[in-house]
């Protein structure tokens, strides 16, 4: 018998509908967030009754995902506090930032527990010669093995492995396409990662989902769902390369081959010189960060000091109108907000949301976008889309990748059994 609006839930231990599902969700969702609590508890937290709550805690105490403390004061089990299983699980995050290669580990709920990083600069050798340099992907895989013996040595086993790349991921298996630092061809990165990354092989064999090779403006993006941006957004980036995704109802639009929202290779400027990709006058030939720092008269500077402060100090010179920093910012921001002009239009974002160390000059590439907008139905259109500044700074893509990993963990509760 259940109470009218409760559900009832058998205590097999057989896959879950999309119902328990879901309510199972909700309830695993409070105990990452708030750690150990009643049935009382889960049932005020989560808004079930509590036949519901005693319907799938025991079916998830049967699956093994949730354990049960002792009843110390009254011996009734009822009053017992409830923990998940997986709650010493980590999640370990991988990908090159703009000078370092970096992997974290943090808990179920995000919070952050360690950091590696390998820097990508090129040392120089005693002689003045330029020393051999690793790879990117040798880098990445150097931190990712730091980040899993870490983890092992601390006896937190790993829930979930994403890897963040700037490109398009493509096919299947993945393979990664247009990353300024991997390449414009084809790379198969978790292929490389698996053959240089000690211990990856059986920390995968043992993940409850597979490694997630994910982009990073499309990890950037879904972190900024959760703020004041609508579900409908546009996020762009500067720092490690031009970036962009796009979100449509909550969900990354990736396309047919992967490629949607490759902004970086907007063909936009006319007769504009040859990229890498093979077209001619791309977007990142006129706005990537090399081209705007050496413009500027600052590429000595980000060689001695790194990219992050180049950039940061090209902000600066920006803001105290500095000639040179000035002319060479003001030419990206011209075509930024050119290729807005075209993807806004098409895409129809409510929101677009600008990433990095374009977010503290946001107001060029506004001025820009607004420059030559459509005049019809009263000029009702010139001030939408809204163009906000991302609330994560160059954490975003990390902040967005943890928070996707918790949700596919949460989202089939039965995968964190212990």
């Amino acid at each position: 018998m259940t109470t009218a609006g409760e559900t009832s839930v058998p205590t097999t231990t057989g896959p879950l509908d999309e119902v328990h599902r879901e309510q199972s969700a909700r309830l695993v969702d409070h105990l990452v967030d708030h750690g150990p609590a009643t049935r009382s508890e889960l049932a005020a937290a989560t808004g079930l009754g509590r036949g519901a709550i005693a319907g799938l805690t025991a079916r998830l105490l049967d699956a093994g995902v949730l354990r049960q403390g002792s009843a110390e004061v009254t011996g009734d089990h009822r009053t017992a506090p409830l923990t998940l299983a997986a709650a010493d699980h980590v999640l370990v995050t991988a990908h090159l930032g703009p000078d370092d290669a970096i992997a974290t580990i943090a808990a179920l709920g995000g919070e952050e527990l360690a950091r590696f990083t390998a820097p990508l600069r090129q040392e120089t050798a005693p002689d003045g010669e330029a020393a051999a340099a690793p790879s990117p992907l040798e880098l990445l895989a150097v931190v990712l093995g730091r980040a899993i013996a870490r983890a092992e040595r601390a006896a937190r086993p790993i829930a979930d492995v994403t890897v963040l790349v700037d490109g398009a991921v493509a096919g299947s298996p993945s393979v990664v396409l247009t990353d300024e630092r991997l390449g414009i061809e084809p790379v198969d990165v978790l292929g490389e990662l698996r053959a240089r990354t000690p211990g990856l092989a059986e920390v995968e064999a043992a993940l409850p989902v597979p490694i997630v090779l994910v982009p990073t403006a499309v990890a950037a993006a879904s972190v900024e769902l959760n703020g004041p941006a609508s579900r409908d957004l546009l996020y762009i980036a500067g720092d490690t390369g031009i970036v962009g995704a796009a979100v449509i109802d909550g969900l990354p639009m990736r396309g047919a081959h992967g490629l949607a929202a490759t902004f970086a290779h907007l063909p936009i400027v006319p007769g504009g010189v040859r990229c890498s990709c093979g077209q001619r006058g791309c977007l990142v030939t006129v706005a990537s960060p090399e081209v705007v720092l050496e413009r500027a008269g600052l590429a000595e500077f980000a060689a001695a000091h790194g990219r992050l402060a180049a950039l940061d100090e090209l902000v600066v010179r920006v803001d105290a109108a500095d000639d040179r920093a000035r002319w060479s910012w003001l030419d990206a921001a011209l075509w930024i907000g050119r290729s807005l002009q075209l993807v806004a239009p098409t895409l129809d974002p409510a929101t677009i949301v600008v990433g990095g160390y374009w977010a503290a000059l946001i107001g060029d590439i506004e001025t820009s976008f607004r420059d030559n907008r459509p005049t019809v139905g009263g000029g009702a259109l010139e001030s939408i889309p809204a163009i906000v500044a991302s609330r994560h700074g160059g954490e975003a893509a990390v902040a967005g990748a943890r928070r996707q990993a918790r949700d596919r963990l949460v989202s089939e509760p039965l995968l964190l059994a212990g």
